[in-house]
């Protein structure tokens, strides 16, 4: 019998103990708001387009996404040519059901949005978690005209080869870069960036026809790397802010989808503007300093005379039905004009702080800290172009990284890297002509400077 009874004892403390882990287990489950199912986001309206993507039917769409417990979420676009940001449309700060923890904002697509977008939710625990990926598009974007006729639909198999390093560096030119005067009526044009030089090259037929200063997007909002195209250059544009944070916090006298029209002082566009895709632009900057510098929404700033340089180089190119009497009224004027680009004009946009440069070693700022200067990379750059990089320890190297800052890239002629003296011969120049550089001290010793590689 006391056998039975300390059975039953034991039994009674396992079935105790297991009740007890188990309240515990429903507990702790309780108080994890973050912890739960799937999180799955929705847009609307919609309808299904070929293999996963979502086409809207719709300018504006309704993303929704259920999350009890979460606190707000943040609704996130990367666009769909190869690029390593992604976009904030929405931040939303409460539920519009409460009960059942749905969050929903409207967000109005520009005509080329294609790519994923997906919810960061943030729980009241401060713990976060992520929605899985939708392919959205817009009904006028390429995507959706490839879908419509996906036997003349565009292909992205052109995708920059060079994989975000700059058209300049020695292993591509063979450290000869041939330069031209602009031939009319020779359509094969091509346009590179390297981001950290704010560089644009305008090409003709392999050659470089001529380099310009620009200004890019701010590190917050940073333009996208990878390869787009210009389908069509604008004079006198209007200007559609877009449905995003950055318009209230820069642009408080606007409203989003507002149609602002050109010579209006709220328009930031300037002239002309020459758009990339996803609401990227190459547009007029707004002052001479903003060049070199971050200082836009994610756009490429040029001076006004030089983009309209570059507009006017792009027309005489392709031969296109616009006059030059044409161009100067728009640029007197307020009376838009467009140029139509068929086929479009390719422009890689790369990101390139080591580059080797018609002999001479370039290291220039990594502006958006994405770690690519590194001595690794730039053993494997000076390799690439035949320079044994054996003489170059990782303590040099790194003092060369501490020369460049954000005004100024340091350059130094590798066949004085090959001789150890890289250090004493190298130079800091400004990365642009309105760059903002420290004065040097009285006494400061110069170093020989290298050629640039570039006109």
């Amino acid at each position: 019998m006391s056998i039975t009874l300390r059975t039953i004892r034991a039994t009674s403390v396992t079935l105790i103990s297991v009740l007890i882990a188990a309240c515990q287990t429903v507990s702790q489950s309780t108080s994890t708001p973050g912890a739960g199912p799937t999180l799955v986001i929705e847009a609307s309206p919609v309808q299904s387009g070929e293999g996963s993507w979502k086409i809207a039917t719709a300018d504006t769409v309704t993303l929704t996404v259920s999350a009890p417990g979460a606190q707000s979420v943040r609704f996130l676009y990367r666009p769909l040519i190869e690029t390593d940001r992604h976009i904030l449309l929405k931040t939303i700060k409460a539920p519009s059901d409460s009960q059942t923890g749905k969050f929903s904002s409207s967000v109005k697509l520009v005509p080329d949005f294609a790519g994923e977008v997906w919810a960061e939710v943030a729980f009241t625990d401060g713990t976060k978690r992520e929605s899985e990926p939708i392919e959205l598009a817009a009904q006028s974007s390429l995507v959706a005209e490839t879908d419509a006729n996906p036997a003349g639909g565009p292909s992205n198999s052109n995708t920059a080869n060079r994989r975000g390093e700059s058209a300049h560096s020695d292993k591509f030119t063979g450290g000869k870069i041939e330069r031209a005067a602009l031939q009319p009526g020779q359509p094969d044009l091509k346009i590179t960036v390297n981001v950290p030089a704010f560089r644009l090259t305008l090409w003709q037929n392999g050659k470089e026809v001529r380099t310009y200063e620009i200004g890019v997007g701010m590190k917050k909002f940073p333009i996208v790397i990878g390869q787009r195209r210009i389908t069509q250059v604008i004079w006198n544009p209007e200007w559609v802010p877009p449905d995003s944070e950055w318009v209230n916090e820069s642009h408080s006298n606007v409203e989003p989808g507002e149609h602002v029209e050109a010579g209006d002082p709220r328009n930031p566009l300037g002239k002309i503007k020459i758009p990339l895709g996803d609401g990227f632009l190459l547009h007029q900057a707004a002052r001479p300093t903003d060049l070199g510098h971050l200082v836009s929404h994610g756009c490429i700033r040029m001076l006004k005379e030089d983009i309209s340089d570059l507009a006017q180089k792009i027309v005489a190119a392709r031969a296109l039905s616009i006059s030059a009497e044409q161009i100067d009224h728009a640029m007197k004027s307020t009376d838009r004009l467009v140029a139509k680009l068929s086929p479009p004009i390719v422009i890689d946009i790369d990101y390139d702080t080591i580059v080797v440069e018609g002999g001479v070693l370039h290291i220039y700022p990594d502006v958006y800290d994405r770690n690519t200067t590194t001595v690794e990379n730039l053993r494997a750059e000076l390799q690439s172009v035949g320079i044994d990089a054996s003489r170059l320890d990782d303590q040099t190297a790194k003092q060369l990284f501490a020369r460049v800052n954000m005004n100024e890239e340091f350059r130094v002629n590798v066949s004085d890297i090959q001789t150890g003296n890289a250090l004493v011969a190298g130079t800091n120049n400004p990365l642009t002509s309105k760059s903002v550089v420290a004065k040097k001290q009285p006494g400061t010793t110069k170093g020989r400077s290298g050629r640039r590689g570039r006109q």
